[in-house]
């Protein structure tokens, strides 16, 4: 770890314009770790430019103070798009990257920090650390520089605190996922010594909900099906619920945590329609690995819980997910 810190620290210190970025739909861990990595960059007297795409960001509202700088992929004019130093975070594959991916291979030189298994179109990088033990990439960056952190002014540390305190609920679901370890507590607690209050960091990730968001995750539960020896749950969101409920999907906590805990259900099966024909997925498990299923659709994460697109009906991506799914379920139990 020393070692990386010195590279991580050196390759900072010597990059003239600085991008960071995450995977397409940013979450509560790659956009949270961003905005707190921005701050320490600052401290340490070098500026960067978040880049995101069009996603509904909102939810992270909370977190801002005004001094985050923050673009999105289209506002880029030709002579902002080169950078001498490109850091991916919360990710390791161009392929997760949808058209920001240019930017990086443009880039000069490339940090990658990430705790998901490698996935496909791995990103070559000058300094590459993947490391699936650490819950959340945002304990990578604190464990790479909390001496940074540590002396940085009271109000940026805190901000930077609560942004990652923000990537430990966001990826461990507030203590209860299984990548919850010994480790983490010590980290939540080191953030919690620097001014965090945990009472408020929940109630702002986990309970800023409308009413309209709401009747959308009702709607959303109502679709469950229960396959396999009900060892499966399958549930959907469509368009016309969130264009009914006048909701933006991407601004709403992932539906998977409403449903985990269910008895006997061993998979979850999530699919949300993004646009026609294009579905997100999610899948949860606590006893198989659903990452080698998302990866087989260009898509990643962690043996609990990954993601990946789907092109095409729900009718053919249910099919084609429940085979999956129970061929694997089959394959476990022998």
């Amino acid at each position: 770890m020393q070692n990386i810190r010195k590279e991580l620290v050196e390759l900072i210190s010597k990059a003239e314009n600085i991008l960071l970025t995450t995977h397409i739909s940013p979450d509560g861990d790659g956009y949270c770790s961003a905005l707190a990595l921005q701050r320490i960059i600052s401290f340490l007297g070098k500026s960067s430019l978040l880049v995101t795409d069009d996603d509904d960001l909102s939810r992270y509202n909370y977190l801002q103070d005004g001094k985050s700088r923050e673009k999105r992929f289209h506002e880029l004019k030709e002579e902002e798009q080169n950078f001498s130093l490109a850091v991916v975070l919360d990710c390791n594959s161009y392929d997760r990257l949808g058209e920001r991916s240019v930017l990086v291979e443009k880039a000069e030189k490339i940090i990658v920090l990430d705790h998901h298994e490698a996935e496909n179109g791995l990103i070559k990088a000058e300094l590459s650390y993947i490391e699936p033990s650490f819950a959340c990439v945002g304990e990578i960056i604190f464990s790479l520089l909390e001496t940074e952190i540590n002396r940085m002014p009271v109000s940026d540390r805190l901000f930077v605190c609560n942004c990652l305190y923000t990537t430990i609920l966001n990826d461990t679901n507030n203590f209860v996922n299984t990548n919850t370890d010994a480790d983490v507590f010590i980290f939540a607690s080191k953030l919690v010594n620097l001014g965090v209050k945990p009472n408020e960091q929940y109630r702002y990730f986990f309970l800023q909900h409308s009413a309209e968001e709401l009747r959308y995750i009702g709607e959303t539960l109502s679709t469950i099906e229960l396959h396999y020896q009900r060892k499966i749950l399958f549930m959907y969101s469509t368009l016309v619920m969130s264009k009914k409920n006048n909701i933006d999907p991407e601004s709403i906590m992932n539906a998977t945590r409403w449903v985990q805990g269910i008895i006997g259900i061993e998979v979850i099966t999530y699919l949300r329609e993004e646009k026609e024909g294009v579905y997100k997925i999610s899948l949860r498990s606590e006893t198989i690995d659903v990452n080698r299923i998302a990866v087989r659709y260009g898509g990643g994460g962690h043996k609990q819980a990954a993601g990946c697109y789907f092109y095409g009906t729900l009718v053919e991506a249910k099919d084609k997910l429940l085979k999956d799914v129970i061929n694997a379920l089959e394959c476990h139990n022998g």
